[in-house]
């Protein structure tokens, strides 16, 4: 139904398959991962329909509130470009459902995770922000995904409201609830990420009601992350490691806190795409070396082609935390270039 049943370059060649060529529309990367190593990210929301407007997310300011689903792309697009470019790549450690907007406002996710399952081996995840966990035909749509990784910044309405700016039908009460639920029915794998911001959502009352929630829904792992990119908000701040480290010990279990990709770049290097460097810039800010490991390529001609890109006012250099990002233009020039701690 859509199209070639295909794993790898190498699973092609050896069956003479012919391998589509196409350009990433719905995909990006593989980018490197800090929790899923090589992945490869299916876009399937325009930028930036979300649920939530996060003070810290590193995409933007959410364009569009809603809780409303529907097929915003093509399911039969979007399944056939992932074939394509799972042909055509390096290899993928994960394929996963995240980008520009909240993944599962789109109802057809379930059927594009059913299609893929039919043809690869490689694990899917979903990145989540969990709000619409409450609804079954949700819930339902990620039961088929290796592993489904929400988001709980927050336990109390204050200070959910004040992190993540939700739809106004939004409530924590029933997002906690959603989390419940989805607990009780699915199977894989729940890696809860709470992301702390400095004076909002790290005092030890609000840990103390995360903390009690874990209890409950019991994730297989809990991520902490902090602010890491350049956020939508300018004055929001990251959290030092002692903080991190602190809330980590109060938590206990399967906690850990998330580091940065540490992985090594290998010996060969792939020609490097200017329009795959702005496709992921479309997405997220990336240091050089994070587009170094993504694209398995020297730093020194991804740096010399970024600065070709910013004399053609097409990237510009954002500062953040004292770390150099670079951004798509139209992102960069909605981002503060200064240091959150200046």
């Amino acid at each position: 139904m859509f199209g070639m049943r295909v794993v790898d370059s190498q699973h092609a060649a050896d069956h003479g398959a012919l391998i589509m060529t196409m350009p990433q529309r719905y995909t990006f990367g593989p980018v490197p991962s800090r929790r899923l190593g090589r992945s490869l990210g299916v876009d399937v929301i325009p930028k930036k329909v979300c649920c939530y407007d996060c003070i810290y997310c590193e995409v933007g300011p959410t364009t569009q509130t809603t809780v409303s689903r529907k097929e915003y792309y093509p399911c039969n697009e979007v399944v056939a470009e992932i074939q394509s470019v799972i042909a055509e790549k390096q290899p993928v450690d994960w394929i996963t459902f995240s980008g520009s907007g909240e993944p599962t406002l789109n109802s057809k996710l379930g059927t594009m995770i059913h299609e893929i399952k039919q043809w690869t081996e490689i694990p899917v995840a979903v990145i989540t922000n969990g709000a619409l966990l409450f609804l079954q035909d949700v819930r339902n749509d990620l039961l088929e995904a290796d592993a489904v990784l929400p988001s709980l910044d927050a336990a109390s309405p204050v200070v959910f409201n004040r992190i993540n700016r939700p739809h106004a039908s939004l409530e924590i009460k029933t997002i906690i609830e959603g989390l419940r639920a989805f607990r009780r029915e699915y199977h894989g794998d729940i890696w809860l990420e709470i992301l702390f911001v400095l004076g909002v959502n790290e005092s030890s009352d609000e840990v103390a009601r995360i903390k009690q929630i874990i209890d409950e829904v019991q994730p297989d792992k809990v991520h902490l992350n902090t602010v890491v990119r350049p956020p939508a908000e300018s004055l929001t701040q990251p959290l030092d490691i002692q903080r991190l480290k602190e809330i980590q010990k109060l938590i206990g279990g399967r906690c850990e806190i998330i580091g940065k990709y540490n992985r090594c770049i290998s010996a060969r290097s792939q020609t490097t795409d200017r329009e795959a460097i702005l496709g992921l810039l479309q997405r997220r800010p990336m240091t050089v070396e994070g587009l170094a490991i993504a694209f398995d390529a020297p730093a020194s001609g991804i740096r010399q082609l970024l600065g070709e890109l910013e004399q053609q006012r097409l990237v510009d250099v954002i500062q953040f935390d004292e770390v150099e990002y670079f951004g798509i233009r139209s992102m960069a020039s909605e981002t503060p270039k200064r240091s959150a701690r200046s």
